[in-house]
């Protein structure tokens, strides 16, 4: 009874994972096979929205202002040290998300608006960075977050259940016990290298 039990929690854990290293895996590909880390920066779509910008205004406060009037999906304010001019003098905003960039120039009477969209590969590459640690981000992206961390503490559940499935079915095997025993070694040379560097 309690072994079906683990069993089926061991192929639960394991189809979380899956579904992880599938997303991982095509990231990884993404890294590996992109030919530049350069990002796409021909607008899909752009826009001019009136905006005047108030006397006495510093960039900051313009900066805010934009970013509550647009509200760009999943992305959030521009930080200080990102706010910048374009070669015209007009105040360049750059709102980041995973599903691209929201470029706005800040012109006298209105805000040029480009919408430049990740390809699906390079939504994935920024999908699998997102972490619990990104306190700022939009929901979806949090939630997203929260099946990342799962993810890991199911992989770990995954590898402790098939070795408690191993012993109890198979544990007079001489092969598993030494590749235990190697694993083990080898994670204590890992740990002892990069814990003593």
């Amino acid at each position: 009874m309690l072994l079906n039990l683990i069993r089926r929690l061991h192929i639960l854990a394991g189809l979380l994972v899956f579904s992880q290293f599938v997303v991982f895996g095509l990231a990884g590909l993404v890294a590996s096979l992109q030919p530049t880390l350069e990002r796409p920066k021909i607008p899909q779509s752009t826009q001019n929205i009136p905006f005047t910008r108030l006397p006495a205004e510093t960039d900051k406060q313009v900066a805010t202002r934009v970013y509550q009037q647009l509200k760009p999906a999943m992305s959030r304010p521009v930080p200080d040290w990102a706010i910048r001019k374009n070669p015209e003098g007009h105040l360049l905003l750059d709102f980041y998300s995973i599903n691209g960039i929201v470029r706005v120039a800040v012109e006298p009477t209105q805000l040029h608006v480009e919408n430049i969209r990740n390809s699906t590969s390079l939504f994935l590459e920024d999908i699998h960075a997102a972490t619990l640690n990104d306190t700022g981000a939009s929901p979806l992206v949090r939630l997203w977050a929260y099946w990342n961390e799962l993810g890991i503490w199911a992989l770990l559940f995954f590898a402790i259940t098939g070795t408690l499935l191993w012993i109890a079915t198979r544990a007079r095997d001489r092969w598993p016990w030494a590749l235990l025993a190697a694993s083990t070694v080898i994670f204590i040379a890992f740990w002892g290298v990069f814990r003593w560097e």
